[in-house]
């Protein structure tokens, strides 16, 4: 596999003509003790590991569109505008609030002014009628010798008639104040809902920048969908923008496929070189291993661990996103037997490689100390000077 590394002095394949024809067609390796250190070789960049994050602005409850933002690795300065965006929809609706408001408000004088007349005109016809009514109390007619019976009969039916004209009044009266109230709230309600659209518009409108809170670098933040923030893109309240990272303290991203990330734990050394200096060689150790391995790309199932390594020193040519290669050491040994993974065959717990032996191939079982994508180290089984089948013979092998 591409991506392993051994550092392995020798490794010879034989397919001499001096073999037997048995064992000739067959590809070998003569094994030979020496130092072995299986190395896992990745690409990664670099990052701060600590920075300050750039955020929408969460003054809206939807969408905004950058209007303006400034180039990928800017040199910023505090109160510097790093993001601008458009406003226009904002203060239309802000506008149309406010009309909205206006209506309402003239809306409500008109009632109020209602209220006040029709109550004014229950007030005068309830002392009309209360007058009316003190009259014909105090005036009663109910001496037979002066009035008929007609007479007294008509003028108790007025004074129960005013009575009662009284209480419908009074009753008019509060139902028209219950009404009245009601149609109030209503007018009320529909003035908050215009009221908080109206403070969400102004909030919206005096959150259109984003401002550097100090000096730094700014580092532009991709979307899930790999792309950069740019004008005239939508962007939610609360989505990162970038980050102004905090150079004096870097670590390195190393992403390890899947297949390939065996052995990988913390504290193993890391050998670095980052693109812009190939020739330089840094170092660190293995601080932190991703705990599930995941897609890098939206078109590629290919699946990777992310490797935090830990630099050695600091370097002022450090910067964010920087590319770089590294070479991962899982595995080291200063005198053993390295065995390609594809020469071992296994079932449930045994391991075995087909060992030559005069002009046929036996079948050896052997231990394994650590083993790597592409290679494993001999615990016992196999000794210096071995020739070992790196295919399945396809003749009957002695067992």
């Amino acid at each position: 596999m591409k991506n392993i590394a051994l550092i392995f002095i020798t490794l010879l394949i034989t397919g001499c003509d001096t073999q037997p024809k048995e064992t000739s067609q067959i590809p070998t390796l003569v094994l030979q003790k020496q130092p072995v250190e299986l190395i896992v070789r990745a690409a990664g960049e670099l990052e701060a590991t600590q920075s300050t994050p750039l955020t929408v602005p969460a003054g809206s409850r939807r969408p905004q569109t950058l209007a303006w933002i400034l180039p990928q690795f800017s040199e910023v300065k505090k109160g510097d505008v790093v993001a601008r965006f458009d406003g226009t929809d904002f203060q239309l609706e802000l506008d149309e609030t406010a009309y909205e408001l206006e209506k309402l408000r003239y809306a409500m004088l008109d009632k109020e002014r209602e209220i006040d007349n029709t109550q004014f005109s229950f007030n005068t016809e309830s002392q009309v009628v209360d007058y009316e009514y003190e009259l014909a109390k105090q005036f009663n007619i109910n001496d037979p010798l002066l009035y008929t019976k007609i007479e007294i009969i008509e003028a108790g039916d007025n004074e129960e008639f005013l009575k009662a004209k009284t209480q419908h009044i009074e009753k008019v009266s509060e139902n028209f104040e219950e009404k009245s109230a009601t149609e109030l709230g209503v007018l009320e309600s529909s003035k908050a809902v215009q009221e908080a659209k109206k403070e969400v518009n102004q909030a919206s409108l005096s959150a259109l920048e984003v401002v550097a809170p100090h000096d730094g670098l700014l580092v532009l933040q991709a979307s899930w969908d790999g792309t950069m923030p740019e004008p005239g893109k939508a962007v939610f309240p609360g989505t990162k923008l970038g980050a102004l990272p905090d150079l004096s303290k870097m670590q390195a991203l190393v992403y390890v496929p899947e297949i390939e990330a065996i052995g990988i734990k913390p504290e193993q050394p890391v050998k670095l070189s980052l693109d812009a200096y190939p020739n330089e060689t840094f170092t660190g150790v293995v601080e932190s291993l991703s705990q599930t391995a995941q897609p890098r790309e939206r078109d590629n199932p290919v699946k990777y661990f992310t490797i935090t390594v830990a630099l050695d020193g600091h370097d002022e040519r450090f910067r964010p996103a920087q590319r770089l290669a590294a070479d991962i050491k899982v595995a080291t040994a200063d005198h053993a037997i390295a065995v390609p993974i594809l020469a071992i065959s296994r079932d449930q717990d045994k391991s075995w490689v087909q060992v030559q032996r005069g002009n046929k191939f036996e079948r050896q079982q052997i231990t394994t100390r650590f083993c790597s994508a592409a290679l494993c180290i001999i615990e016992s089984g196999l000794n210096d000077g071995d020739v070992i089948a790196l295919t399945e013979p396809t003749q009957e092998v002695a067992l």
